[in-house]
């Protein structure tokens, strides 16, 4: 992943929102249409270095083909405020909104990016009427979710005894231990995206998450993305973080790494778009997208334990679904539910 700036591919405009608590939060927008909230990859960011990444700045410019995407760099990272000393969840909210509302954005898509997806999902539980539709990326709702945290621990280790050997380390790793530009590349963006302190603090707000509560309470159709064979995620996390919240689905790619470009990124676009696409679909009596799935299946006559079963859901999801389903066609049962199905050409 060499850089790449040139004239012909200059910087998006830099902009400044200011949070609640007071700490300069910077970002970007480009592209036309719904607007599609990128959250950055925390701990790490850097508006500017990202963009002079060739694959890096192909992902944003595919994303930006049908949306307007706006991009942010967290805070203690990148061009925002390094000095800074709340990372919470609570704190990466205010960042999120600092920027939405210096955008007068009413509602958004958000994606969440790897270690903030959790803050994400909480947004989501949190602000219904601000959360279009919800992506999650390389994402968890506990830290124990995590594998391999002793090599993990191990490695930020190092942070402070040696930062250059932490990031050389980092660099290799992502590039998969070939070396090359793509672990130069990385090791010199972890460096300017944020000081060995910062790191360090930011690794420490995310050592005891856990959202898992709110799951039930995310409304917002909802898309879960992972790695077939992520070195650090199971895509059993995946499959229990999708059956946790109440209108989620999954897609599943190849490879490991926590980077979805530019290996799959073509693959990882068009979920996105083809999710967002989808989901802001008309149906009718406003049921969402995973209520006319399980209005099918139930239509098929599948009880709601086989319901559960064909979408990955939970037992009290599946029954949550059928009466708001009920509730918003009108139905008072099975039958009249399979009636409406049939005459809506949804069974």
């Amino acid at each position: 992943m060499p850089a790449d700036q040139t004239k012909d591919n200059p910087a998006p405009r830099v902009r400044y929102a200011r949070t609640t608590d007071g700490v300069a939060i910077a970002f970007w927008t480009i592209g036309r249409g719904t607007p599609l909230v990128h959250t950055p990859p925390f701990p790490l960011g850097h508006l500017l270095v990202e963009w002079q990444n060739r694959a890096n700045r192909a992902y944003y410019e595919k994303l930006a083909e049908t949306h307007t995407i706006i991009r942010y760099d967290g805070r203690g990272a990148g061009l925002s405020e390094r000095e800074v000393d709340d990372y919470s969840q609570e704190a990466k909210h205010r960042d999120l909104e600092a920027v939405v509302e210096a955008l007068g954005l009413e509602k958004f898509a958000l994606l969440g990016f790897g270690h903030i997806g959790s803050a994400s999902a909480a947004y989501a539980a949190l602000h219904p009427e601000r959360v279009s539709h919800l992506i999650l990326w390389h994402s968890y709702a506990r830290t124990t979710d995590v594998t391999n945290l002793s090599r993990i621990e191990a490695a930020r280790s190092l942070i402070e005894r040696d930062w250059k050997v932490y990031t050389e380390l980092e660099g290799y790793r992502v590039s998969r231990w070939a070396g090359g530009d793509m672990a130069h590349w990385y090791a010199e963006y972890v460096r300017e995206s944020v000081t060995p302190a910062g790191l360090s603090a930011a690794y420490q707000s995310i050592s005891d998450v856990d959202v898992s509560d709110l799951l039930a309470q995310i409304e917002a159709p909802t898309l879960v993305i992972a790695r077939r064979a992520s070195e650090v995620l199971p895509v059993e996390v995946a499959r229990n973080l999708t059956a946790s919240i109440p209108n989620a689905r999954m897609a599943l790619l190849d490879g490991t790494g926590v980077i979805p470009f530019p290996d799959v990124m073509e693959q990882f676009v068009a979920e996105i778009c083809d999710f967002l696409g989808s989901a802001s679909e008309s149906a009718p009596d406003g049921l969402t997208r995973r209520e006319i799935e399980v209005l099918g299946l139930l239509a098929r006559g599948l009880s709601n334990t086989q319901i559960s079963n064909e979408l990955v859901l939970s037992i009290r999801t599946v029954a949550r679904h059928i009466t708001n389903i009920y509730s918003k066609i009108g139905a008072q049962n099975r039958s009249e539910a399979t009636a409406y199905a049939i005459r809506h050409d949804l069974a």
